[in-house]
């Protein structure tokens, strides 16, 4: 069985499998004793909710993911869009949107049209005071230790405030202590088992945010899922946590940066090497290798023969492969020049070399 491409973006066979759609059910009642003047014009069912988070999710990927310069906003945890329970984080994800797009006048959601990207960023700003007002998104309080190389101490300094996090010089006060980088980092790609439904299998892949974890079949995984470690307070951690934070636009999993007082990795709950998995699982690093961009959908592709004229003809019709338009950052332009069109046919010896195609634009390409 294939497993997805990975990227930040949502599961959606995840959102769509009966049993999270029941889930649901929590919230609809909750957000109509709640918020029942924004919604009863057009009262939701659980496949709208859910619907309507995987619209969320996408677009909270494809504006502020890992491929976008200058995000605007640090992307909302993947935990928060996974709490189902009456009055939980989910639930003021959810009442926040309605309300902001009863406060618009929206008929409609509309995540593809580049006019609303303004006001569809802004509303994600206003689900994220949301979660902070009810205590359900907490800002993290760091301490750096001072031995910290001074150099690396400013970046991690400037990454923290830029992602609404605080630097304390009061360790006791700390939710987090960051220590210097170890040098005995494992190179090896690795993954944890961290939930388990039905014949599926959730893995969470090392130094990866948890909106990259991956549903996959049970059958291709022997290791059981282990329950989660009773957090320390405060979190020690080492610096790549915070760096990593910054190239994600994500913060990261602590779980996997954890040391101990003597500034050593330490892990709790078994790491299971990624080539063990079979071929078809594939590494979200892997993934990203065949995109452009961030284009959640295209493919790398092996230079073919010289398309026919009818081909060429379909070919220049065919538009963006992905409904989202950064409006600000430029177009993608719809047709690309066919690099190979003076080629000779191809050799039936099997001698088959890689062709980068130079980006046009600077669109979701």
């Amino acid at each position: 069985m294939a497993v997805r491409k990975k990227d930040g973006g949502p599961n959606v066979k995840y959102y769509e499998a009966a049993d999270t759609v029941t889930q649901f059910d929590n919230v609809r009642l909750w957000l109509g004793k709640n918020y029942k003047k924004y919604i009863q014009a057009e009262p939701p069912t659980n496949k709208s909710l859910s619907s309507l988070v995987v619209q969320l999710l996408q677009f909270q990927e494809e504006v502020f993911g890992k491929h976008v310069s200058n995000a605007p906003l640090t992307k909302l945890p993947i935990k928060c869009f996974l709490d189902f329970k009456a009055g939980g984080s989910l639930c003021h994800i959810l009442a926040a949107a309605y309300k902001f797009k009863s406060d618009q006048g929206w008929r409609r959601y509309d995540f593809q049209n580049p006019s609303r990207m303004d006001r569809n960023v802004e509303m994600f700003m206003t689900i994220e005071k949301s979660l902070v007002q009810n205590n359900c998104l907490s800002r993290p309080n760091i301490f750096l230790c001072p031995e910290i190389e001074p150099k690396l101490l400013g970046k991690l300094k400037d990454i923290i405030k830029r992602h609404q996090g605080t630097v304390t010089e009061d360790r006791n006060s700390a939710s987090h202590v960051v220590y210097p980088v170890p040098g005995n980092l494992e190179e090896e790609e690795w993954v944890r088992p961290v939930m388990k439904r039905d014949k599926q299998v959730l893995l969470h892949w090392g130094y990866y945010p948890d909106s990259y974890d991956t549903w996959i079949p049970a059958s291709e995984i022997e290791a059981s899922v282990e329950d989660a470690p009773t957090p320390e307070k405060p979190r020690k951690v080492h610096a790549k946590w915070i760096l990593d934070t910054d190239t994600f636009n994500e913060w990261m999993n602590e779980e996997d940066y954890e040391v101990n007082d003597d500034k050593n990795p330490v892990s709790r709950r078994k790491k299971i090497s990624a080539k063990t998995l079979t071929d078809e699982v594939n590494s979200p690093d892997s993934d990203r290798r065949d995109k452009k961009g961030g284009n959640y959908k295209k493919r790398k592709r092996s230079p073919s023969p010289s398309p026919t004229p009818e081909a060429k003809k379909k070919n220049a019709k065919k538009g963006p492969s992905t409904p989202y338009t950064k409006s600000k950052r430029g177009h993608r332009e719809e047709e690309q020049e066919d690099l190979t069109k003076d080629m000779d046919e191809p050799s039936p010896v099997p001698n088959v070399e890689e062709v980068t195609l130079p980006k046009t634009g600077m669109g979701w390409a």
